[in-house]
């Protein structure tokens, strides 16, 4: 950036954690991240300060809505700033709600709007409502300057809501491994299979935990842990009922929710990362990356954008949604072959590098805002972001397909 031209001034509206989930801790990684050519100002949303209240509606809320309202537009006149970056809700109602007011009263205030989908499928979902509430929300969110997705596997929002420019950005992530390199990961009679994430069926909690039982009537030499919090105490229930009935309790434990080194030691003990999502919101998989990061092989499933981060038979297994039978056997090739294990675990971690760096992440994101915003006008667009890599491109047309149909096809 030359002397005399200023950095583009972006407003981020969006929730950072808690709760610790994975939208929430990308839009914290981008509104601490130090860019050379572009300011961010960030308005906090806080709606939920726990899995169990996410998508739920609760009149405290209301309140909340018209301050985020109320300090998104007095920064917007106070700083002068023109470009507003959103996270729009996932298909769930109750935060669409949200948007339609939030954005319907803020949005026409913005010279440019980037919407950056970290949750997939409000296209899909929209599809499926009344005509009028459908209508408002297309009304809402509809024509902005830039959609931001994180997989061309996923639901194609932004296509969706006649975004001018579609763009793909991996997420990536700070490599949280070194202080813990080398790993060792020492044969021993016991194979640590581990699954991090919020506890909720569409996750795969009861589909690993149906492989488990699977696993139990060949060997016994292996241990689950189970890290996060339970998306409701009913669901809690029903899953300690089936650990019961199954006779697992020697094979599962659930340790809550980890940040930090407590965190990473899970990922340090374990030998084996399993994440079975067919989640609806499910866009990326950060946990994937981080068992990456960590030499851990993976057995996850073929939805939305987890192909893109994990490699069939490189540095994990894929296989169809809601198949415990599938899990299991996957699970068991591993635990049954420790050098496969240190193979795949090895290939994870330079796949990591390569492809999922939190530095190459920032660097995507400031290029394609400095393109959408107009600080690289001169460039044509399909050529103005040919210098980020092969991690952020237009989408156009066909390419951009929805993972759900996809997983119903496979």
């Amino acid at each position: 950036m030359k002397m005399n031209e200023k950095p583009v001034k972006i407003l981020v509206v969006g929730q950072t954690p808690p709760p610790y989930m994975g939208q929430a801790m990308m839009i914290k990684r981008l509104v601490d991240a130090e860019f050379d050519k572009i300011k961010i100002y960030h308005v906090r949303m806080s709606f939920s300060d726990s899995f169990k209240s996410v998508g739920n509606f609760r009149f405290k809320k209301i309140f909340h809505l018209f301050e985020v309202i109320g300090k998104v537009l007095k920064l917007r006149f106070s700083k002068n700033i023109d470009t507003l970056y959103y996270p729009p809700a996932g298909p769930n109602r109750t935060p669409i709600i949200r948007d339609i007011i939030l954005l319907g009263i803020t949005r026409v205030f913005f010279k440019k709007v980037i919407y950056h989908f970290r949750a997939a499928g409000i296209s899909d979902y929209l599809e499926q409502q009344p005509g009028l509430f459908k209508k408002l929300a297309r009304w809402a969110y509809g024509s902005p300057d830039a959609s931001i997705q994180l997989s061309s596997l996923n639901p194609a929002d932004g296509k969706y809501f006649n975004s001018d420019q579609v763009y793909i950005i991996h997420n990536g992530l700070e490599d949280a491994a070194t202080p813990y390199l080398p790993l060792v990961r020492a044969q021993k009679e016991n194979t640590n299979i581990l699954f991090v994430g919020v506890l909720r069926e569409d996750k795969g909690v009861t589909v690993l935990i149906e492989a488990a039982r699977l696993l139990k009537n060949i060997l016994y030499n292996f241990s689950i842990s189970f890290v996060g919090e339970f998306v409701s105490n009913e669901y809690e229930n029903d899953v300690m009922a089936k650990v019961q009935e199954y006779n697992l309790q020697g094979h599962v434990q659930f340790v809550g929710t980890k940040t930090g080194d407590e965190k990473w030691q899970e990922f340090v003990k374990a030998d084996i990362f399993c994440f079975p999502s067919y989640f609806e919101s499910e866009s990326f998989g950060n946990v994937l990356v981080e068992a990456m990061m960590f030499e851990l092989p993976v057995v996850s499933t073929l939805w939305r954008g987890i192909p893109d981060i994990v490699v069939e038979g490189d540095t994990g297994f894929l296989v169809q949604v809601q198949q415990p039978q599938l899990i299991a056997e996957k699970l068991l090739l591993l635990i049954s072959d420790p050098a496969l294990q240190t193979r795949m675990g090895k290939k994870g971690r330079e796949r990591y590098l390569q492809s999922f760096s939190l530095q190459k992440h920032l660097k995507a994101m400031e290029e394609t805002i400095e393109t959408v915003v107009g600080y690289k006008r001169k460039l044509p667009k399909e050529t103005s972001v040919k210098p980020i890599l092969e991690s952020v491109k237009p989408v156009v047309g066909k390419e951009l397909v929805s993972g759900a149909s996809k997983a119903k096809s496979a």
